[in-house]
């Protein structure tokens, strides 16, 4: 089966694909609709960087607790999703009003500034059907290829060769798969280990040898399932 992780960027999506669990032989893909990438490159299990199922009150979901038990010194990396309330609203202002009403807090302005991209895997979910589609995080990715959180930002130079020394030691080729992305190319370094990171985590889902949080998943109102898969 082919797998893949997917991590958002300024112009679309990036993913490392895998087939048949071979990492020696992943390839980097990107395209600026998610579900252009997900259908041209035959992907049939996707794990993307960004909350699926959304809360439409007066709780949050019940995800980023439970994930952040696992992120000890690291729990900053994972925000709360909007409501999908929010999801409707023309401006930040609106938006932070109408989370504050639906679930008791504002919206942040990080994730106000990723709803468009939210509201892109939403409606991919749904009309992708036959592809098993499930929300990743990288940090809590690395947390359980590591066996712990990694404490330095991915940002920086100790961060990121800790993370793409994990993905080399899986067996990913980082040359192979920078290989396609130019100078011009938008996306930022740790887009792609992130990726790489949320592949060897959809490898581990098609082997049912993953973890979700929480434990047990709940669905939001549209029947999604709320869970990051790891």
């Amino acid at each position: 089966m082919r797998v893949a992780g997917i991590d958002g960027y300024k112009d679309g999506w990036i993913a490392v694909v895998v087939d048949a669990g071979d990492f020696t032989r992943a390839f980097t893909v990107w395209a600026s609709s998610l579900v252009d990438l997900i259908k041209a490159n035959a992907i049939k299990l996707a794990l993307v960087d960004m909350p699926i199922g959304l809360s439409t009150g007066p709780h949050d979901r019940p995800v980023e607790d439970a994930a952040r038990q696992v992120l000890k010194g690291k729990a900053s990396s994972l925000f709360n999703a909007p409501c999908r309330q929010a999801l409707g609203c023309v401006d930040y202002h609106a938006a932070s009003l109408t989370n504050a009403e639906v679930l008791g807090k504002k919206l942040s302005k990080q994730t106000w500034n990723i709803c468009p991209k939210i509201s892109e895997v939403d409606d991919a979910v749904r009309q992708l059907s036959q592809v098993q589609m499930h929300e990743a995080h990288p940090e809590v990715s690395f947390a359980m290829l590591s066996g712990a959180p990694i404490l330095a930002s991915k940002k920086s130079a100790k961060g990121l060769i800790a993370r793409a020394g994990y993905i080399a030691k899986l067996g990913f080729d980082l040359v192979r798969l920078a290989a396609p992305l130019d100078d011009k190319h938008t996306s930022a370094p740790d887009d792609l280990i992130d990726a790489a990171v949320l592949a060897w985590s959809a490898t581990r889902v098609h082997s049912n040898t993953h973890v979700t949080f929480p434990n047990s998943p709940t669905t939001d109102s549209l029947g999604l399932e709320m869970a990051i898969y790891a």
